[in-house]
């Protein structure tokens, strides 16, 4: 696979010990930073530690440091973080800085994995100071943008982001926040992590290891007097109850929930518990999205050093927009499934997923092989 420049020192061998290394771990983060990677891997295999970065959705090579430096790596990284470096048999988690060849500053959450090789680490860029992106800018289509638009307008009822990790929900929610006049209202939101600071909103960080829960956030806000309420993932019966009986008693809530689609999102939660009237009750709309690399403007498909050879640069999204009608509302009251609720859905015009992926190739922004790999093609 192709190189991310700059290049990097010590790749292969370690031609000056501890400094080297270090220097290279440190080239390797600045790099990550540099080329708007998402994430940064540090792998250790048996032929050394694995260095990948998650660009556009795609893991890439960048480096590979030598054979025998996984537990230096991991201390290094893990001291950077602010981990236990005597801790190598659990599970951590730790944050740190890094600074890019420009100056940026970017936050980073770090994980650490025991593996069979010795630690793992990953660490997830965490970019605040970017620019929030408009409505206009997603990449929905204008039907759907409208209907986006129209359920944002609403004074109450549940509006919810579904797809899987890495689909930019969390971009979507902070795009509706925009839509949303937030000195007029009072917006609260339940974060984690706080991606994005959004100018006259309460945002409130989750943190689990002290018991600040989605749901103990949720029931905090409920006496903060709040107009529009932000959550930024339902996990669990708690925090879906909580969201729909909020939605229910006067307040626009805006959520994400992992689900294949749409329609699966309304069983989601059923599944989790939620009475099924009262999840036709509260909810308004749901966005199912996919993320998917677009052909590079430079190039034109062919591949050059901008897109690393690979002829995709830059992503966009791909959505579908279920619309709660009375009829599905009545539907899901008396417990049909994904599968009706998504026959009903597309019979009343929703656009799926799929057909929304056939208009980019159409267009010529995308390649079918990416659709195929970004989009289930049923």
């Amino acid at each position: 696979m192709d190189r991310l420049s700059p290049p990097l020192p010590g790749r292969g061998r370690d031609s000056g010990g501890e400094g080297s290394l270090v220097r290279s771990i440190d080239a390797a983060l600045a790099a990550a930073a540099d080329c708007g990677a998402s994430d940064i891997h540090f792998e250790p295999q048996q032929g050394g530690v694995r260095v990948r970065v998650r660009v556009d959705g795609c893991l890439r090579d960048l480096q590979r440091l030598p054979p025998g430096s996984a537990a230096a790596v991991a201390s290094r990284l893990k001291l950077m973080a602010r981990m236990d470096i005597a801790e190598r048999r659990l599970p951590q988690d730790g944050r740190l800085e890094i600074v890019s060849p420009a100056g940026e500053r970017v936050e980073a959450r770090a994980s650490a994995l025991p593996t069979i090789h010795g630690e793992k680490l990953v660490l997830r860029l965490l970019r605040s100071s970017a620019e929030t992106p408009s409505l206009d800018a997603l990449g929905l289509d204008p039907e759907n943008r409208d209907i986006l638009r129209r359920a944002l307008a609403a004074n109450s009822g549940m509006v919810i982001v579904t797809g899987p990790t890495g689909s930019g929900k969390s971009t979507t929610l902070y795009a509706a926040l925009g839509e949303i006049d937030v000195a007029g209202r009072n917006v609260v939101t339940a974060e984690d992590p706080v991606e994005r600071r959004i100018a006259g909103a309460n945002q409130v960080q989750v943190n689990d290891e002290i018991g600040l829960t989605f749901a103990t956030a949720l029931r905090a806000f409920l006496r903060q007097d709040p107009d529009v309420i932000l959550v930024g993932e339902i996990r669990d019966r708690d925090t879906a109850e909580i969201a729909v009986r909020a939605a229910l008693t006067g307040h626009l809530v805006l959520t994400t929930l992992h689900a294949n689609d749409a329609a699966a999102t309304v069983a989601r939660l059923v599944d989790m518990g939620v009475a099924p009237f009262l999840v036709a009750a509260s909810l308004r709309l749901v966005v199912a999205q996919r993320l998917v690399r677009t052909c590079c403007t430079g190039c034109r498909g062919a591949g050059c050093t901008a897109c690393a050879r690979t002829g995709l640069r830059g992503r966009t999204g791909v959505f579908e927009a279920l619309t709660m009608t009375e009829a599905l509302r009545r539907m899901v009251s008396l417990g049909a499934g994904a599968d009706e609720l998504r026959h009903a859905a597309v019979t009343a015009g929703m656009r799926p997923l799929a057909a929304s992926a056939q208009a980019l190739i159409a267009r010529g922004m995308t390649t079918t092989a990416e659709i195929l790999r970004a989009v289930d093609p049923s």
